[in-house]
């Protein structure tokens, strides 16, 4: 939650912008919820998997794009945009779609994974726009279209969000109401001594059991993240109330 946050407050998204998210996985789906709070007069996802693409439309009131339907589909949200979107976020990284030659470049150890969804942002963002960075990227990467970037006066944000610094933020946001950010939790797991990997693994892994977000729950964890969120104890009782009685209303 507070990654996605970041992102959207550090592009600068504002009133009245027109914003692509790259990638509906729970930070992208959390990104286009905020472009929204921020003011965003237009926001479209943008993925390849279905069920992804439909939760976002359903739950997040976007336009949804699935990349695979088109040749070029930076050209085609270019187009759709009248000339490209102000922000377009990367929730993606190099663990995006690989094409073929990426495939070979990752395993010759010569490019860390894809940055397809840098190449489409460098083309759907229009003059003047920003491309936030949020998926994680590393390595060297061949053919990064630095030039034309440049000559369209592009601005790139990037970095690891500060989610320590968000938290408390994030706290209000839930609990007041102001955003709902359950109904990314599809999975909710109770942690056991004997089978909780296997759970989480399992769960999370399986791509038919259409996973956004798994929850995994367990009252001895409450100190972990006291000491990580820097909340008190009847906050964090106070949110996991919050998010269950949210988890309710989408059984």
């Amino acid at each position: 939650m507070t990654t996605a946050y970041w992102s959207v407050d550090n592009a600068g998204v504002k009133q009245g912008d027109t914003v692509i998210v790259l990638g509906c996985g729970p930070v992208g789906l959390l990104a286009q919820k905020f472009c929204w709070f921020k003011g965003a007069k237009r926001v479209i996802a943008v993925d390849y998997v279905d069920y992804r693409l439909q939760h976002a439309k359903k739950n997040n009131n976007v336009e949804t794009v699935n990349f695979e339907h088109h040749e070029n589909v930076g050209s085609y949200l270019k187009e759709i945009t009248k000339g490209g979107a102000d922000v377009v976020i990367d929730a993606v990284g190099m663990d995006g779609k690989m094409s073929d030659l990426e495939y070979l470049a990752s395993g010759l150890k010569l490019q860390g994974g894809t940055m397809s969804a840098l190449i489409i942002a460098s083309q759907a963002v229009r003059k003047g726009g920003t491309i936030q960075i949020t998926g994680v990227y590393g390595g060297r990467y061949n053919g990064f279209p630095l030039g034309d970037i440049m000559q369209r006066n592009v601005a790139i944000r990037s970095g690891q969000a500060p989610v320590i610094h968000y938290m408390p933020y994030m706290y209000e946001l839930v609990t007041t109401g102001k955003v709902n950010v359950a109904d990314i939790i599809t999975h909710v797991i109770p942690l056991t001594l004997e089978v909780h990997e296997i759970a989480a693994f399992k769960t999370v892994c399986m791509t038919k059991s259409k996973t956004m977000q798994a929850l995994v729950t367990d009252p001895e964890l409450k100190l972990i993240l006291q000491q990580d969120a820097a909340m008190s104890s009847d906050q964090l009782a106070e949110l996991a109330a919050i998010m269950t009685k949210g988890m309710e209303t989408l059984q």
